[in-house]
């Protein structure tokens, strides 16, 4: 294992919301360490030699670096873990906060208002900025329709 590959593509997948992915890179990750393996360098400094990133060129030690990853996979598989075991993707404990991904309409209080309110492709965004989760609103979920309609006809 290159655990500075699985570093990178973990933060890659907890971006593109890859709840498999963060949960697979974060267990082995974990297993690795535990196993004796070295950690990945987890402080993002790099620089561009030659058309590529070279390896990071500061590090806070073995130490930092070890309990940084350890915490980080932790929390990353238990956050996929419980995405992927709730029926709706909603992590315990996390305030549902909702916009539309069209139109930032809204603020339902919680999913079941939600979708009783005709929202809908509700999902969980914790890298937003301002939401927890983006869905469709009813009003944007029908002017996407009458377009389908429109186009496909």
């Amino acid at each position: 294992m290159d655990p500075q590959v699985s570093w990178q593509e973990l933060i890659d997948a907890l971006q593109e919301l890859d709840w498999e992915r963060v949960r697979d890179l974060a267990d082995g990750l974990l297993h690795w360490m535990k196993h004796g393996g070295f950690p990945p360098e987890t402080l993002a400094v790099s620089q561009l030699v030659v058309g590529r990133l070279s390896e990071p060129t500061r590090s806070l030690g073995h130490d930092w670096n070890r309990n940084v990853a350890q915490a980080a996979c932790s929390y990353a598989l238990d956050l996929a873990t419980q995405v992927l075991q709730d029926p709706n993707g909603i992590p315990r404990g996390v305030p549902f906060t909702l916009s539309c991904s069209d139109c930032d309409s809204g603020h339902p209080e919680s999913y079941d208002e939600a979708v009783a309110a005709g929202w809908t492709d509700i999902r969980f965004v914790p890298q937003s900025m301002a939401e927890n989760f983006l869905g469709l609103c009813p009003e944007c979920r029908s002017v996407d329709e009458a377009t389908s309609s429109t186009t496909a006809g």
